[in-house]
């Protein structure tokens, strides 16, 4: 079998693509090409993934037969809904997303974000890795900060504002650590020197932070009310530690910052269920299921 993956990736080269695509190619041992959508196809694959890259820009052409997986339903909805007529499976990140295409009468399934552990990797997994050394650029893994947020600043006065939220934890907690722009293994030793990874998703969606903080053995600090964690195994204060609202989070994040066994048994958990149950190769062998491939 031969997939085709078609993805502009012009703006961003490392995203859940690249992570959907390493799963494939090299954890799986399936045949893939890459195709730019939008610069013409040769049509020599048994079957053909979109995976959403942003681009509203481009008018969508992916081949048949095929699948999406779109990922921003809760951020841009209405150039998703036109692009899932093209598509004879459609897969949404977002449960609600999901629910909603479903109810419109396409053939949509709720296929949830992931970790993956060759770009999320946890102390020893670093330590052992032979490009340990340019990941760590002289620095230890030592826990060194009370709170780490890896990932995009918004200032969306629709949803959660993060920027307002950090500052409200910087000064509620204390040593908070913030690193924009930071990617897979580079993103994972910034968690890995944290107590906690926090998390405060944009508008309640279950975003990939969610699972890539567990994969990397710290534990994380997150809303609750992101949309569909309990149908997949998780369990609050087992597997992760939740807040509704700023006090509360600053709340949670004081005891765990205190009661360090706790917080460890917690990560341990939480990591050992994001590794077993929860990676890209659990989400792309749901994905072949539902389409009848044979991986």
């Amino acid at each position: 079998m031969k997939i085709g993956f078609v993805v502009n990736a012009e703006i961003r080269d490392n995203g859940t693509f690249s992570l959907v695509r390493n799963a494939v190619k090299h954890q799986m041992g399936i045949e893939t090409k890459w195709y730019t959508r939008g610069a013409g196809y040769e049509e020599d694959c048994d079957f053909y993934i979109f995976v959403d890259d942003g681009r509203d820009d481009i008018p969508m052409d992916c081949p048949k037969p095929n699948a999406a997986w779109l990922i921003d339903t809760h951020l841009g909805w209405d150039m998703r809904r036109k692009w899932a007529e093209d598509f004879d499976t459609i897969f949404a990140a977002q449960k609600p997303g999901a629910e909603r295409l479903a109810a419109e009468g396409l053939n949509a399934h709720w296929l949830p974000l992931a970790c993956h552990p060759p770009a999320h990797p946890n102390y020893g997994e670093i330590m052992t890795s032979h490009t340990k050394d340019e990941i760590l650029m002289g620095r230890s893994l030592d826990k060194q900060h009370d709170l780490v947020f890896v990932g995009f600043i918004n200032e969306d006065k629709t949803g959660n504002n993060r920027l307002e939220w950090l500052e409200r934890m910087r000064l509620g907690v204390g040593r908070l650590w913030y690193v924009p722009d930071c990617f897979h293994e580079f993103m994972a030793a910034h968690y890995i020197r944290g107590r906690l990874g926090f998390n405060i998703s944009i508008r309640d969606d279950l975003n990939m932070r969610f699972f890539e903080v567990m994969s990397t053995g710290t534990a994380l600090l997150t809303n609750r009310n992101v949309i569909g964690w309990q149908e997949l195994g998780f369990e609050e204060g087992v597997h992760f530690i939740g807040y509704e609202g700023e006090e509360e989070a600053i709340e949670k994040a004081d005891y765990y910052l205190t009661h360090h066994e706790e917080r460890e048994t917690i990560a341990a958990a939480g990591h050992k269920l994001a590794r077993e149950k929860h990676t890209y190769v659990d989400r792309v062998k749901e994905m072949f299921d539902v389409c009848n491939l044979a991986a």
